[in-house]
């Protein structure tokens, strides 16, 4: 059995479980549980490190597989699943599947560029380049909350500009400093507001 197996990971793989359910409950059009299932995803995703974290005798091949996981994972959960719900919402037209490809590409990037420059010893710790993917799962249930209350076709604008600017930040070199706990809880307010939102109204 190749890999490692500790508990180091479990957060990790709960969140792609959890991406994956997410992405199921999507295509039968059960968005509002699939918001859930994107909040449970970043939840887990924010406390992955923290655990692996806390354990102190991790080899450099445990520490390199843990971060190499962690962006495969967060592949789906932060690339494929916020994709999928917007082609699922609507933009399915032609120019929308360009959209979607070019926005997975540039997951797909800036997660790759992260990990080169996780192992790179001279990089700055606590600095990121580009928007982390994170950050398009977080602002999902808000679009989606909005998308609602537009006309079809100012909600089908809505997905598409939400795609291409996410899609830009990710690869745009700018530097992002690592958030703190007050940064954290206030996009957790931001993700839970309009998620709970979704099943009041």
């Amino acid at each position: 059995m190749i890999g490692f197996y500790d508990y180091t990971v479990i957060l990790t793989y709960c969140g792609l479980i959890s991406s994956l359910l997410g992405i199921v409950l999507t295509v039968n059009g059960n968005f509002s549980l699939a918001v859930i299932c994107m909040g449970l995803a970043l939840m887990c995703d924010t406390l992955d490190g923290k655990v692996a974290r806390r354990k102190k005798n991790r080899t450099d091949r445990e520490c390199s597989f843990g971060v190499q996981i962690d962006s495969l994972c967060d592949v789906i959960s932060f690339g494929v699943f916020p994709a999928v719900f917007c082609y699922m919402l609507g933009a399915d037209k032609k120019i929308d599947l360009l959209l979607i490809i070019a926005y997975c590409l540039c997951c797909v990037i800036r997660l790759g560029y992260f990990n080169v420059l996780a192992l790179d010893a001279n990089e700055e710790k606590g600095i990121y380049h580009g928007l982390p993917v994170v950050c398009m799962a977080i602002m999902m249930p808000l679009v989606y909350l909005i998308h609602g209350m537009l006309p079809d076709v100012l909600g089908l604008w809505l997905l598409r500009a939400t795609l291409i600017v996410f899609g830009f930040l990710y690869i745009f070199d700018f530097k992002v400093k690592k958030p703190g706990m007050g940064v954290i809880a206030v996009l957790c307010v931001l993700f839970w507001v309009p998620a709970a939102a979704l099943f009041i109204f």
